[in-house]
């Protein structure tokens, strides 16, 4: 005889006891071989409490017979029956004990899951019906029978079904073979679209949403879409909230209004920020920002940075061309002084920059030409002014995941640089700079390789700017080293080494290993290889180290003590860095 459960739903259960319910009893099972099917059971038991006296009534027994039933239905066990029930001492009763016969499992002999409507042929429900959890001839599992319906409703949200219900879903089980019979018959009804997008009259960013919108009027409703266009609106930076959200309610001829709610950013933004590193000493960076310069959402920026050996500050305007996000130009002017390691140098900059990213958003690129003017000394040759056009390309992708503390992630970048006398730059130049990191977690096993190759031609290396030569060593390079001071120097007389002069060629390669060894910190070992050269791959000098890194409130800060050895002699060194490793 077959029996109808129209809404099976009821039996699925929580296999675990919220910290809300203290446990009465301890269960002991007897004659169930199912593993979920006991730990089902048990569930439902130990929620109840024990009698006082230990002995259990008629409705008690009924209680624990009606949780037994209804915990064995939920796996497909309707045969069940208790053997014998009772406690394991009449003074303490602290474990109830039974002995149950599971009996069989009812199998689905009968499968049939129907979609009807527009929704018939859609790509979103033929993947469901194909992944469907419930499969003729396994196991009634009520659960899986929720979730198979919860993925119809899902989908149809999703997909823009919003009429979409189940006409017929029902379950029959024949008690006696230990049968069932499942029907789905899901009617979608017409898929909507989207509709026209509805922003406040006085809000000065609408030209900036319709760039990033990634649908159009008319077009079938996907949630992603809807999540994508949040997701854009948020990253433009022109607000400090904003929301694009479906108006169901006013949906017309099956065109669903998408209103976006946004309150923009204040007219300026100021940052002060603080930090240090052994290869710069303490730093300070000032930012100033005015997001909106017009309705067309046209902005402005200007950053300061101090360090001992290196001062920069720059002003920046920025025009979205097609979106702001992935397409804009900007105009920058910049002041830059470095003096370290024998560089004496001051540039004043102006440069024009194209931004703008592949289908796939992941490659970013940056077509720019600079002029720039530097006056410097490098070692002890004469002082030196040099201006240089300079046309280039940047190639570049960064992705990451785990925050702060980065557990799998990768970053290339690569750029070429180009200058010719005959315009306006005072030399001929070529410079191509290629830099990657990679890091990768198995476990709790963390490895980061990075490298970086460089190399500059030129017609006269003497008028080469310190900051366009090549230099390494220090925390981001080979440590053991001093900051940028492996690179070729000048020799006197007798055969001496002197200041530093920069170089033709950089060639750096790096891999590191970490475990976490307490809460928050990682111990790491280390070895680093490479050099800064007149000629590829010579003067190579290398180093291995231990290192640890806390994971801190506001970022990682991570500590190494590095022996370094080679061609540039040796030393040991430490040195202590703040931010992500990538």
């Amino acid at each position: 005889m077959f029996k109808e459960l129209k809404n099976p739903w009821l039996l699925s259960l929580f296999l675990t006891i919220s910290s809300g319910q203290a446990l009465g009893i301890d269960v002991a099972l007897e004659g169930v071989d199912d593993g979920a099917l006991e730990t089902n059971i048990t569930a439902h038991l130990s929620t109840l409490s024990a009698p006082a006296d230990c002995s259990l009534s008629i409705d008690e027994k009924i209680t624990i017979e009606n949780k037994v039933t209804e915990a064995s239905q939920a796996f497909g066990y309707y045969n069940v029956s208790i053997d014998s029930i009772g406690f394991d001492s009449p003074e303490k009763c602290s474990s109830l004990e039974l002995t149950i016969t599971s009996g069989p499992q009812v199998k689905i002999t009968q499968l049939d899951v129907i979609v009807t409507g527009e929704g018939k042929d859609d790509e979103g429900f033929k993947s469901i019906i194909n992944s469907l959890p419930l499969k003729k001839g396994e196991p009634l599992i009520h659960n899986k029978y929720k979730s198979a319906k919860s993925k119809f409703n899902s989908a149809a949200l999703n997909r823009g079904f919003f009429d979409s219900k189940f006409t017929t879903s029902e379950i029959k089980v024949d008690v006696e073979s230990s049968t069932a019979e499942i029907r789905l018959e899901y009617q979608t009804g017409p898929r909507y679209q989207f509709g026209k997008l509805k922003i406040p009259q006085d809000q000065r960013a609408s030209e900036l949403i319709m760039q990033v919108l990634p649908f159009k009027v008319g077009e079938p409703y996907l949630a992603s879409k809807l999540g994508e266009f949040n997701q854009s609106l948020g990253q433009t930076d022109y607000f400090r909230q904003v929301v694009a959200r479906p108006l169901l309610e006013e949906a017309e001829q099956n065109q669903v209004p998408i209103e976006v709610v946004a309150v923009s950013r204040p007219r300026d933004i100021f940052d002060v920020g603080l930090g240090g590193a052994t290869d710069t000493g303490p730093r300070v960076t000032l930012g100033w920002e005015r997001p909106w310069v017009n309705s067309r959402g046209h902005s402005m920026s200007a950053d300061i940075y101090v360090s001992e050996p290196k001062q920069t500050a720059s002003v920046r305007y920025k025009i979205p061309i097609e979106d702001p996000l992935n397409n804009y130009v900007t105009a920058q002017f910049g002041l830059k002084s470095i003096y370290d390691n024998d560089t004496n140098s001051d540039t004043i900059s102006l440069a024009l920059q194209r931004h703008w990213t592949g289908e796939d958003n992941e490659w970013n690129k940056i077509a720019f030409v600079r002029l720039e003017q530097s006056r410097f000394q490098q070692a002890e040759t004469p002082e030196q002014t040099t201006t240089l056009l300079i046309p280039g390309f940047t190639l570049s992708r960064h992705r990451s995941r785990g925050g702060l503390d980065v557990n799998w992630g990768d970053m290339q970048q690569l750029t070429i640089e180009t200058a010719s006398d005959e315009v306006v730059s005072d030399i001929n130049l070529a410079r191509v700079t290629f830099q990657t990191k990679w890091l990768r977690s198995i476990g709790d096993h963390r490895f980061l390789a990075r490298a970086e190759v460089g190399a500059l031609s030129t017609s006269d290396f003497a008028q080469v700017p310190s900051d366009l030569r090549y230099f390494t060593g220090g925390d981001q390079s080979v440590r053991g080293f001093a900051y940028q001071s492996l690179a070729p120097r000048q020799i006197d007389e007798d055969g001496e080494e002197g200041e530093l002069l920069g170089a033709r060629y950089l060639n750096v390669a790096s891999l590191e290993y970490s475990y976490p060894v307490a809460d928050d910190w990682r111990a790491s070992i280390f070895t680093d290889v490479g050099g800064a050269s007149n000629e590829p791959l010579q003067e190579l000098a290398y180093s291995v180290g231990i290192g640890a890194s806390w994971m801190s409130p506001v970022g990682p800060i991570r500590v190494y003590l590095a022996s370094g050895h080679g061609d540039y002699g040796n030393s040991v060194r430490l040195h202590l860095a703040m931010g992500p490793a990538l």
